[in-house]
């Protein structure tokens, strides 16, 4: 229910081709940088991703090639309870080793298009859903996003689109290769300070997932509408390479095939979450 997308991702709330969920240092001399976010909310396309108000973990490090515009980029997903001894069956099931290739162009300070794809590897769901679900299904799916930005308008407006593709159809009983997310964002940089920033960003996005419905299940059924108006405010502070950044979140959910959970039937339109996190780059 939580895990429909393939082949094309990461992407939401920063606007950075190969993008991390912190903000980042720029002019880095090597282009390797490593840090550690925190949101108090995983909240994905419409969804509370682990369950509402249960936190994730997103370690990575991004590594930019030169002056080439590519991009390497690791990201983990792990619910906050990792930490504890809190986390279920079902937030082990999604835990996530994440690798992706992007590239990013600028056409005369005027346009930014990019590129980019993303495998996400859900290394234990076979073994989970052995456990949990007497199934041997395995949730990986790969995503590959296209995006458009116009950096000479006000607020930047950027198309983002979203291909994902599953690596398991379960028996041949669902689509694997139809699920997509569009995104539409603007957002704005203020510079507080000579160290410190804030960044606001607004968007809507559309969501398409085919892979909600199952042959075998007649409960089942593909959802599809707009998915998440978001809102994030995200201040930080650099001082040398290293950034720390803290960030409040909202999301409204207006469609119901996104709003209304289908086993217990609730109702959830409105998501807050906080962030923190930080980072240092060589």
């Amino acid at each position: 229910m939580k895990k429909t997308a393939a082949w094309c991702a990461a992407l939401i709330v920063a606007m950075t081709i190969i993008s991390v969920p912190g903000i980042q240092a720029e002019g880095r001399a090597i282009g390797l940088s490593a840090g550690l976010d925190y949101f108090s909310n995983y909240f994905w396309r419409g969804v509370d991703y682990y369950g509402e108000n249960r936190g994730v973990i997103f370690p990575f490090v991004n590594l930019e090639l030169g002056q080439t515009g590519l991009s390497l980029g690791y990201l983990g997903e792990y619910s906050s309870e990792v930490a504890g001894d809190g986390a279920t069956d079902s937030d082990k099931l999604w835990y996530g080793a994440d690798f992706g290739i992007g590239f990013s162009y600028t056409i005369a300070e005027a346009v930014t298009i990019g590129a980019k794809v993303w495998y996400y590897w859900y290394y234990n769901s076979v073994d989970q859903n052995k456990k949990i679900n007497a199934n041997d299904h395995d949730e990986s799916f790969a995503t590959g996003t296209v995006s458009l930005a116009v950096d000479a308008l006000p607020l930047t407006p950027t198309i983002i689109y979203n291909h994902d593709y599953y690596i398991d159809d379960y028996e041949g009983t669902r689509e694997t290769d139809e699920d997509f997310y569009v995104q539409f964002q603007l957002s704005h940089a203020f510079q507080l300070t000579a160290e410190a920033a804030l960044k606001l960003t607004a968007g809507i996005a559309y969501y398409n997932q085919a892979t909600a419905e199952l042959e075998n299940d007649p409960s089942s059924k593909k959802k599809k509408g707009i998915s998440d108006v978001t809102a994030a405010a995200d201040i930080s502070v650099t001082v040398g390479g290293a950034v720390i950044h803290g960030s409040l979140n909202y999301a409204y959910v207006p469609d119901e095939d996104w709003y209304r959970d289908a086993t217990t039937g609730i109702a959830n339109k409105h998501h807050w979450w906080s962030g923190f996190g930080a980072s240092y780059a060589l």
